[in-house]
């Protein structure tokens, strides 16, 4: 019999959860789970359900549970899942302790999440099951225990990256479906834009290369607050018509399939999946020597590094990776090999079905699981 997952996605899921629940309602086999989605609030626009897959929204006109608490109890009835994945702190703010028996496991994936999530976690108990979390990076981790959550209610699972739209969308997209020019250079950027992605400073370093490559073009999609300031400055800046702001319009592969660089300024903890569908579909990637981004790629390994919020060094590093030849193409064959080990689909999904499994037995959610980072 299959078990009955339950997802709870809020307006505070992040991108990157989104993205990785997207692709488990689309590879886990439906004979070993029954899959449904509850969305608290406001629908997000990057969430893909597939045929088949329910998708309930519960509006939500203020942020106390009872108010809509009697809908998902509604919502449950004669139908109690088997487990809960809340995706986010907010997601298990807004159902914990509120679906017994169901067991909950917390995914994060923004290092933002760790302070939230620790005074949750230690209201909780600390103590038993319904207390784990599964961290997209190390990063993520070692904030979390930083803010004081047991390492052993953590464990890493990296997101999965399916290299079958890769391929796919190289095929079929083209860069007037963005209104870009066929030829020239285009960098991108990760979405969505914040000021710990530090996307102000791609802006600026790409006005400086403009003066040496007069064909060159930023992409920046993603929709928040700080892409409404970047879009202003960019219309102070001497040449608009270099970026493309596109919203939440195409997914990453749509987007990196028409890219020649994935530029990653960060100045601070930001959400990483961007770096592995990068590294899968074969895209240079240029990026801040900040933990979150070290953590994937390694300078004139996989990658190219340099100091963040120096505009001026990041359009030296993006102009020193595109004509280092050699050098730029083993980076990227390294990094798509490394994506190939880490990120595969089926890795993914199998240490999901180890964390359903120890959850319905009774175990603790973590189990025995080992970020694939150190068995690679």
């Amino acid at each position: 019999m299959a078990v009955r997952l339950t997802h709870i996605v809020d307006e505070s899921t992040d991108e990157d959860g989104l993205r990785l629940l997207s692709l488990l309602l689309a590879s886990m086999p439906r004979d070993r789970v029954e899959q449904r989605v509850v969305v608290i609030g406001r629908a997000p626009t990057t969430l893909a359900a597939p045929e088949g897959v329910q998708v309930s929204r519960l509006g939500r006109r203020f942020k106390w549970p009872v108010a809509w608490l009697p809908a998902l109890q509604r919502l449950f009835a004669g139908k109690q899942p088997d487990v809960l994945y809340a995706w986010g702190t907010g997601a298990t703010l807004a159902v914990a302790g509120r679906c017994d028996p169901c067991p909950i496991l917390t995914i994060v994936s923004d290092a933002a999440d760790a302070r939230e999530y620790s005074q949750w976690w230690h209201g909780a108990g600390g103590d038993g099951r319904r207390t784990d979390v599964l961290c997209s990076s190390k990063l993520v981790q070692r904030r979390l225990v930083e803010a004081g959550v047991a390492i052993a209610a953590t464990a890493v699972v990296r997101p999965g990256v399916d290299f079958a739209p890769i391929a796919r969308v190289a095929r079929t997209r083209h860069r007037a479906d963005i209104g870009l020019p066929p030829e020239g250079r285009v960098l991108l950027t990760a979405s969505p834009p914040s000021r710990p992605g530090g996307q102000y400073y791609a802006v600026w370093a790409t006005a400086i290369l403009y003066q040496i490559w007069p064909d060159v073009h930023l992409v920046i999609p993603g929709t928040s607050r700080e892409q409404k300031r970047l879009r202003r400055f960019i219309e102070r800046i001497y040449c608009p018509e270099v970026y493309r702001l596109t919203g939440d319009r195409y997914a990453p592969a749509e987007l990196l399939a028409l890219s020649d660089m994935l530029i990653v300024p960060a100045v601070g903890d930001i959400p990483t999946s961007w770096l592995p569908w990068a590294m899968a579909a074969s895209v240079p990637i240029v990026g801040s020597a900040v933990p979150a981004v070290a953590e994937l790629v390694t300078d004139l390994h996989n990658g190219f590094l340099c100091r963040p919020a120096e505009p001026h060094t990041l359009a030296a590093c993006i102009r020193a990776a595109a004509d280092s030849g050699n050098r730029l193409r083993q980076c990227v064959e390294t990094a798509r090999r490394q994506a190939f080990e880490l990120f595969r689909v089926q890795r993914c999904v199998d240490e999901h079905f180890s964390v359903i499994d120890n959850l319905v037995s009774g175990g603790r959610a973590v189990g025995t699981l080992q970020d694939a980072a150190s068995r690679a």
